[in-house]
């Protein structure tokens, strides 16, 4: 299992990318979407794009939530496919014709992600309330927004704003953050100054680690200096791994530094302790 660094580049949510459009929905108001949709999955994002324009070019009447679903599948696509300024141009003319939709804004916000644009996706993003959506737009959960919105706040340095948006996100805390989220928690308690938090996330994610990686997590808690905070999880871990000599010596070592010398005292009685890390 890999080691958390500290390094901000190395962070889950520093590679996070808004999903980009799926066009998964069968059950769509207008048949003209349906086959298109189906295209897209596929792979075909050439023959979606012929269709599309030959249903625009050839019908002159066309309800504007219509056109404008086969515009954001047209922006889909040329996304897709890597044409970046026709993207942006299909999907703005989508929100011309049906601003309450998701699935254009998430074309332009895929697209300003990667120009590296963070500061223009997150206003773009934390503006957004399209209202009541068409049963063709996929939008996002408030999970996935937020997340998307903390990923945007690292890129941008502010980490008062990430933790924001991750408690948001996870209002029930860590324990129901996934591992990768976890770990960027704990990065960013220590760019915050957060022992609290860091001692809260550390005990969900030294449980299922091995030893030796349980205690990278640990030493940084007393790299940092907090080394009341530490000494509970040193005990924890040491319950789990009673065999573990490093565990052994690094609980020595703080039940000293803490004060706790009878503890410190029994856990050298048993029998020689090897202080040779």
């Amino acid at each position: 299992m890999r080691a958390i660094t500290s390094h901000s580049n190395q962070a889950y949510l520093a590679g996070y990318r808004l999903p980009t459009l799926s066009f998964s929905n069968d059950k769509l108001k207008y048949k003209s979407l349906t086959g298109i949709f189906r295209m897209i999955r596929s792979g075909d994002e050439l023959g979606a794009k012929r269709q599309i324009l030959n249903q625009m070019g050839t019908r002159n009447r066309m309800h504007h939530e219509e056109r404008s679903a086969l515009l954001v599948a047209l922006a889909g696509a040329e996304y897709s496919i890597g044409a970046i300024d026709s993207a942006r141009r299909f999907a703005g003319r989508a929100l011309d014709y049906f601003p309450n939709q998701w699935a254009a804004n998430r074309v332009l916000l895929n697209i300003q992600s990667s120009k590296q644009q963070f500061k223009s996706a997150y206003l773009h993003l934390s503006e957004l309330d399209p209202g009541p959506v068409p049963i063709w737009d996929e939008p996002l959960t408030k999970q996935m927004r937020h997340t998307t919105l903390a990923s945007f706040s690292w890129l941008l340095g502010d980490w008062d704003d990430v933790a924001k948006h991750l408690k948001t996100a996870f209002p029930k805390g860590v324990s129901t953050m996934p591992p990768q989220i976890q770990e960027d928690w704990f990065r960013l308690s220590l760019y915050r100054g957060r022992p609290e938090d860091a001692v809260a996330v550390a005990a969900e994610l030294i449980v299922e680690r091995p030893v030796d990686s349980a205690d990278e997590i640990l030493q940084t808690l007393v790299q940092n200096g907090w080394f009341k905070e530490a000494l509970p999880l040193y005990r924890s871990a040491y319950e789990s791994s009673p065999n573990s000599q490093l565990l052994r010596r690094r609980l020595v070592a703080l039940c000293i530094r803490e004060g706790a010398l009878e503890e410190a005292r029994l856990l050298t009685k048993p029998g020689a302790l090897d202080l040779a890390a």
